[in-house]
């Protein structure tokens, strides 16, 4: 039964997801509904990384459900090898597309009970389907993410999938069906992980009951949660992952037990060995259209040793922000979106602050001084609200890139990462919006961004400065008017000003 301040608090959980995920989506690459559903199904015990390298290759060679129908089988297990069970999700994709054949014309049908008829597809396939391509709210969906964050928020107290559904569907109004399912999908992959839940970072922090938290820290991560990546838990394959979990656990006093006690590795290749990255490659975690823009930069040797340093910063340190939101504002605004670049320094240090937006808290964090600075100005200047939060999310959206010089720090050390190489690939990014032909307004705050200037130089462009809204030069920032110099730059090259109210949370 979901618990009663849960409901109560809903519509705020709600609210706060969309400002955190605004464009919340299931993390696939398709482009047809056939595509999507293929791409579901090899999902299953895989990473989505795994699976969207492999699909750019596979759908081009299978472009259609006759593709699939006609291959054979073992060609197609052999392409499907990388996302791992290649043989029965072989097996299965050609199922499904014989299926499709036979009773829908070779096209993914439209309704739920349609797609219950196809071989292996249960509701979290089909609602992944049926809400993300077709865009119809046929239910919630529900894998082990949503199923562990709904739990721990209250929502629900079912332990099977499809009653935990049933609770969200009976809570969530239907109008925010889509929306809600992917942006849990997020938040639990992310940062209300199964172990060591980052509950400091989280959105709904202050709203949680944290049910549960802490009675897995002893256990294993579910059979069908590898990682961070939650595959389907209600069909044959999640069955098929455990039989093979216990075929190839070997026992103790097996040869493969003996032979590694017999030959341990070496002492002082433990001890000297470097440390290696532990994460996915920094540019991995960009979007599409920015890691195009960026693309030379990759292979710089400055960038492959700044990847090597955060990489070992993470394992030995907490570092600010997030692995997860560290190109926050490169996903919050897309490259031919941007119409202000407003340049910071450092992340914020201290606890649940960064989010990998420059001068923006998250929701239920008091605002630093320079930010209450702005805020204040902002009144001054068109009679703003002060907000009761420091998320500026909603600026990003309206076109401002909010771009630290400096994108990660250890905690509580500030300037930590300062000259490990940050300032070169912040520097790229300047240098590609400046030869860019769409007009950019870059706003320099302070001495230090205002040092970037020499980068700007197209007659495109404009540049507005003005002094650092930090306590130290506050008396120069209040009363300078920087946000409406800002709009008059945007009208002077044919761009729509910039509402800079934020809204309550």
């Amino acid at each position: 039964m979901p618990n009663t301040k849960a409901i109560k608090a809903l519509p705020t959980i709600i609210q706060r997801l969309r400002v955190k995920h605004p464009n919340a989506r299931y993390e696939l690459n398709w482009e047809s509904p056939l595509q999507l559903l293929v791409a579901t199904i090899l999902a299953a015990q895989c990473t989505d990384e795994r699976v969207n390298e492999v699909t750019p290759g596979l759908f081009a060679k299978y472009p259609d459900a006759n593709a699939y129908a006609k291959a054979k089988i073992e060609e197609l297990e052999e392409d499907l090898r990388p996302t791992g069970f290649y043989r029965q999700k072989a097996r299965t994709v050609q199922s499904v597309c014989q299926v499709l054949l036979e009773k829908f014309d070779g096209k993914v049908p439209g309704t739920m009970e349609e797609m219950l008829v196809l071989p292996g597809v249960a509701r979290k396939t089909a609602n992944v389907v049926l809400n993300t391509a077709f865009q119809l709210p046929t239910g919630v969906i529900v894998d082990t993410h949503v199923q562990r964050v709904s739990q721990r928020l209250g929502l629900t107290d079912q332990k099977r999938p499809e009653k935990i559904e049933l609770d969200l569907m009976n809570l969530v109004p239907k109008e925010d069906w889509i929306f809600f399912g992917p942006a849990m999908v997020l938040l639990g992959r992310y940062t209300c992980t199964h172990h060591a839940p980052r509950c400091s970072d989280c959105v709904l922090n202050d709203l949680c009951p944290k049910i549960g938290v802490g009675a897995e820290a002893q256990g294993p991560a579910p059979k069908d949660e590898p990682g961070e990546k939650a595959p389907e838990p209600e069909e044959e394959l999640a069955s098929m992952a455990a039989k093979k979990t216990k075929t190839k656990a070997a026992p103790a006093n097996s040869k493969a037990s003996t032979a590694t006690k017999t030959k341990p590795a070496p002492a002082a290749a433990k001890v000297t060995a470097p440390a290696q990255p532990t994460g996915p490659l920094l540019q991995s975690l960009l979007p599409a259209d920015w890691q195009a823009v960026l693309a030379e930069e990759f292979t710089k040797p400055y960038f492959k040793q700044l990847q090597k340093f955060v990489a070992e910063e993470r394992a030995k340190h907490k570092v600010f922000p997030p692995e997860e939101d560290m190109f926050n504002a490169f996903k919050t605004t897309p490259f031919e979106q941007v119409k202000v670049l407003l340049l910071g320094q450092d992340p914020y240090h201290d606890d649940g602050q960064a989010h990998g937006m420059c001068f923006s808290v998250r929701p239920g964090v008091k605002p630093p001084p320079s930010l209450v600075n702005m805020f204040k100005e902002l009144h001054n200047e068109f009679g703003c609200k002060v907000p009761n939060n420091g998320y500026l999310v909603p600026w990003a959206e309206r076109g401002v890139l909010l771009l630290n010089a400096v994108l990660t720090v250890r905690a509580h050390e500030p300037n930590s990462h300062k000259d490990k190489g940050w300032e070169k690939f912040t520097d790229a990014v300047i240098k590609a919006l400046n030869e860019r032909k769409k007009p950019v307004v870059f706003v320099l705050w302070g001495g230090y961004a205002q040092k970037k200037k020499k980068l700007i130089t197209g007659e495109q462009h404009r540049v507005v400065m003005a002094a650092h809204p930090s306590p130290l030069s506050m008396k120069k920032f209040m009363g300078s008017k920087p946000f409406s110099a800002i709009n008059s730059a945007l009208k002077e090259v044919g761009e729509a000003a910039i509402d800079w109210q934020i809204p309550d949370l």
